[in-house]
């Protein structure tokens, strides 16, 4: 154990005028004067966790009168970013703003309104309508939806969008590098159109600091000038240990933080293994515990359920109802990253797994506004846990920490011809989209921007380039249908509608955590309705389309002597057929049909024979689906899971599946993003074995 005495972190404040009536930041006063007085730019804002970036875009935004979309990661951000706005419109502003809020449920719940079964129509209306009777509107939503907005997935399309002014995407880097190469792509292709066709010219970018490869893009990819608005914000930025000092403002508080070791997916044990140090930590004032695995979050949360006295209170993936309610009043909240990003509570202290950099920062974020010295306990990695225990006897800054966590966590291994390979790919499809549904006049324009495009955000690769003939001679030997998948903003997953009779509600949820940890009945839709209240049959049936089964869940199954739930593996003729005809190389990603699932047991006894219905239904996707594809997007490579991760140096939290064939787990699969991910491992590695050139690109086609 290491205790680290870490200072707190405070901005200078300015007295200047500014709309929310406050001192503004530095970032706030360097963006504000972007909004008003460029008329184009990429804007990027790495301020620290607590420094008020909303506030910076929000502001100008609201004194301007423009319309603007708000790209969120997740629907629960969505909501609690509508309220925070919200407010604040109440409280500054006299003109009239709607603050909406378009997720798949909303958009749902709409579409009674305007008479049409098209999110795409729905979502059309609505922004027409508000346009009407507000001088203002701002958007928030998920990226999904902001891609089939754009890319035209709908049904019936949208275009009202395309009047909006500015777009910010938050935690910009969060999202993984298909993502945020996806987003980066369509708003530098709309700030470029012709304002008469689209209207946005001003982005802003909500996230850390940017890296090498992150600052060569914003700056040589994207057309519009690009500003890193804390850039010259040396002097705006202190440590400090007692107080922040008259003219300052303390965003993040000075913090002892005890240090522990312990491996990703594992915090529980060491929890319980300390269970008297971990009550007494909680029962220290209000506090956040954030882990790893949802089946951790499960095990603490029934554990400290039963042993504290006040509100214990769980949020995750699976649990996120009445969150609002459970922030209020929770004594002790247990989650994993359902809370870890812009999400606010008041929280004393907390307590956290930090399985990378980016996570350890993001939770210990999570304390903030206050002077007062908070405590907070972290457990890492035993090689991370070893460099901090070095600095124990100093005070440490938050930069030297950033600093020095960069140096402990180990970089897993890019896919660093992803973009060629991939994003091109994907931006090839997209080009041939809109030629498809532009006047024919339009064509040659379009196509050699978007050509220029390609290769200002994918041509270059780790210390080579790759010419438009590589990337599209790549493109022409992919399947239709992975090219078809790619125009989605996220990969191919598979989830199961869940009615969970321990809460009564209908929810969607992973299906290998359920086959894992539940204690579970899969059945076919018409039984799932009977056992559903007739109250909650629209969820049903707004949903069915997009899930792989349909699951009774009672809770969660006794886990075996070393903690494992039930092994969950991947099996049929298929797989082996595909197994067995090619090499890693010689294989690709594909839309595989027929794939089965097989459950074991796990020792005590806890069988799923429903499984059997899952299987039908993954046979059924296509019959599912708009458009011909059909399948599962995966890629097979020979090896274990555990040996794979290790032969390519993949992290923690890439998930591989077991292939079972003869009894033996000899096989690993990949699914949706993570299978193109993978693939580009693979042929960077045989590249790297057999000292083959950089010309060697198109190998593996």
């Amino acid at each position: 154990m290491t205790t680290l005495d870490l200072t707190g972190v405070a901005l200078r404040t300015h007295d200047d005028s500014y709309p929310f009536d406050v001192s503004p930041f530095a970032h706030q006063r360097e963006m504000q004067q972007l909004f008003e007085n460029e008329e184009r730019f990429v804007a990027v804002n790495d301020s620290p966790t607590g420094g008020g970036k909303t506030s910076a875009w929000l502001a100008p935004v609201l004194d301007n009168r423009m319309d603007a979309i708000a790209v969120y990661p997740t629907n629960a951000l969505v909501a609690d970013q509508q309220e925070a706005i919200q407010r604040r419109v109440d409280q500054y502003i006299d003109h009239d703003v709607a603050v909406l809020k378009a997720t798949a449920a909303t958009l749902a719940e709409r579409s009674d309104d305007f008479g049409s079964i098209s999110h795409g129509a729905v979502l059309d209306d609505w922004l027409r309508q508000e346009g009407r009777y507000s001088d203002q509107r701002i958007l928030l939503t998920n990226p999904d939806i902001f891609v089939m907005m754009r890319r035209g997935l709908y049904r019936k399309g949208s275009r009202e969008y395309k009047d909006f002014d500015v777009a910010v995407v938050d935690e910009f880097h969060r999202a993984g590098r298909k993502e945020q190469n996806t987003l980066r792509f369509l708003l530098d292709e709309m700030q470029s159109e012709d304002e008469s066709v689209v209207a946005l010219r001003k982005v802003a970018f909500l996230s850390a600091t940017p890296d090498q490869r992150q600052r060569r893009l914003f700056e040589d990819a994207i057309e519009a000038p690009y500003y890193r608005v804390t850039e010259h914000e040396t002097e705006e930025r202190k440590a400090y240990t007692d107080s922040s000092g008259e003219d300052w403002f303390g965003v993040m508080p000075p913090v002892e933080l005890d240090v522990r070791p312990a491996q990703t997916f594992s915090t529980a044990d060491r929890l319980f293994e300390d269970s008297d140090e971990t009550l007494e930590f909680c029962r220290g004032g209000r506090t956040v515990v954030m882990l790893d695995g949802i089946h951790e979050v499960g095990q603490v949360y029934a554990w400290l359920d039963d042993e504290m006295n006040g509100n214990v209170e769980r949020i995750d993936g699976f649990y996120d109802e009445n969150k609002a309610e459970k922030l209020d009043r929770f004594d002790v909240l247990i989650s994993n990253s359902a809370v870890e990003v812009g999400i606010d509570f008041d929280v004393d202290r907390i307590l956290f797994a930090g399985h990378n950099r980016e996570s350890f920062l993001q939770r210990l974020g999570r304390l903030r506004s206050a002077s007062d010295l908070k405590e907070a306990r972290c457990y890492v990695p035993s090689t991370v846990a070893g460099t901090l225990s070095e600095q124990a006897e100093r005070t440490v800054t938050r930069r030297e920490l950033d600093e020095i966590l960069d140096e402990a966590y180990p970089d897993p291994r890019q896919p660093d011809t992803f973009d060629a390979r991939y994003s091109a790919a994907e931006a090839f499809e997209h080009l041939d989209d809109r030629l498809r549904n532009a006047p024919p006049d339009d064509h040659q324009e379009i196509k050699q921007s978007t050509l220029d495009r390609i290769k200002r955000h994918f041509g270059v690769g780790s210390g080579t380039d790759f010419s438009l003939r590589d990337m599209e001679a790549f493109t022409d030997a992919l399947d239709w249908r992975v090219l078809t998948s790619l125009q989605w903003y996220r990969g191919d997953n598979i989830q199961a509608l869940v009615y969970d009779r321990t809460t009564d509600r209908v929810t969607t949820y992973d299906l290998f955590y359920l086959l894992r940890y539940g204690d579970i009945e899969f059945v076919d839709q018409a039984t799932f309705k009977k056992h559903v209240p007739s109250e909650q049959h629209t969820e049903i049936d707004r949903k069915e389309r997009y899930v792989d089964g349909f699951c009774v869940y009672d809770g969660t199954i006794d886990t075996n002597d070393d903690g494992f739930g039930r092994s969950v593996y991947f099996t049929g003729p298929v797989l082996n057929a595909w197994i067995d005809d090619t090499s890693n190389t010689g294989r690709k990603p594909q839309l595989q049909s027929g794939l089965q699932i097989g459950v074991d047991p796990n020792g005590t006894g806890s069988r799923v024979p429903s499984v059997t219905k899952v299987n039908e239904r993954l046979r059924e996707r296509g019959e599912r689906s708009d458009g011909d594809e059909t399948g599962l997007l995966c890629y097979a490579v020979n090896g274990a899971p555990s040996r794979v991760k290790r032969q390519y140096n993949l992290d923690d939290f890439f998930f591989l599946y077991p292939i079972r064939v003869q009894n033996k787990e000899l096989h690993s699969l990949a699914i949706g993003t993570d299978a193109l991910y993978l693939h580009c491992h693979v042929l960077e590695q045989e590249q790297r074995l057999t000292g083959t050139d950089d010309e060697s690109f198109l190998d593996g086609l």
